[in-house]
């Protein structure tokens, strides 16, 4: 690990995303209840109302209801966290053992990865996902983000599903794949014990990228104005209700058109930077095991 640059920088950057996910909340100047502010009196006794702008108080403004944005940004973080990484270990409970029950290139597990991969390889996950979103089923869904979780996490199974098929049908034909095959074990010990350790490193690298992905989705939902949670107010419509940095960039996105960038800036650089990290730390183990892997075969 000692030159391995971008383990070491992702490593440092996964960090302080962890600190200020968990230890941040705890902060002094962090308002953990997220209390709008409706207004301020300034010098002179001038009455200001939100959005406040960059302050000792507001290091980062305000929204329109006076909740701090730095406090929203970092008691929101956590939240973000848990949705990325569950739609991305559904991805990998539903695709890892389809890819391995596949890994024959026949069979049922087989014609349904093809199903999947030739239903969501034509439509952009984007656009899935906000059909999906839109049905009016889930408006008013109680389960409603559960749902938009679990089908987040399925439309791309089918990818992870075939590139494991790939990668374990290539192991399949080693030699000791060969010798357990010839000695009779079962497929379930097959997979624990030969082909699950042979792609682990690759699975690993790829969990990793896929958090960027997952998170990038979470984005590009908001981009488009999408809740993932959400109440009916009789005065504007649909109300966002999470604190996710998804739901902070679609509670914001009017405000692009007002040339109003604030808002909506703070959510995207934090998930960029998230992005970012997920990506170099992802990149830093495939270097890690790339090397290990080529000082087991000089050895």
């Amino acid at each position: 690990m000692k030159k391995n640059i971008m383990l070491w920088v992702g490593s440092v950057m996964l960090l302080f995303l962890l600190l200020v996910t968990f230890v941040g909340p705890y902060m002094s100047i962090i308002d953990r209840e997220l209390k709008p502010v409706p207004y301020h009196w300034g010098p002179n006794n001038k009455l200001i109302l939100p959005p406040y702008k960059y302050s000792a108080d507001n290091p980062l403004g305000s929204d329109k209801k006076g909740v701090d944005n730095l406090s929203r940004l970092i008691v929101g973080a956590k939240l973000t966290l848990m949705l990325t990484v569950s739609i991305a270990l559904i991805r990998y409970f539903v695709g890892v053992p389809l890819g391995l029950f596949a890994r024959k290139k026949r069979g049922l597990a087989h014609h349904i990865l093809g199903v999947m991969n030739m239903v969501f390889s034509y439509i952009p996950p984007i656009l899935a996902a906000a059909l999906f979103i839109s049905l009016p089923l889930l408006v008013h869904q109680p389960l409603r983000l559960f749902w938009i979780v679990v089908f987040l996490g399925i439309i791309e199974a089918g990818r992870v599903g075939y590139l494991v098929q790939q990668q374990t049908f290539s192991v399949s034909q080693e030699p000791f794949v060969e010798a357990g095959n010839a000695l009779g074990l079962s497929p379930r010990r097959l997979s624990l014990k030969y082909y699950l350790p042979a792609i682990m490193p690759d699975l690993i690298v790829n969990f990793c990228l896929d958090l960027g992905k997952c998170l990038l989705l979470l984005g590009q939902l908001g981009v488009l104005g999408f809740f993932l949670t959400q109440r009916f107010s009789n005065e504007i419509g649909m109300v966002n209700i999470s604190n996710d940095w998804g739901g902070m960039l679609a509670s914001h996105t009017y405000d692009i058109f007002v040339s109003k960038f604030q808002n909506v800036l703070i959510p995207a650089f934090a998930m960029l930077y998230a992005i970012l990290t997920f990506n170099v730390f992802g990149e830093g183990l495939r270097h890690h095991f790339n090397r290990r892997s080529s000082s087991s075969k000089t050895l």
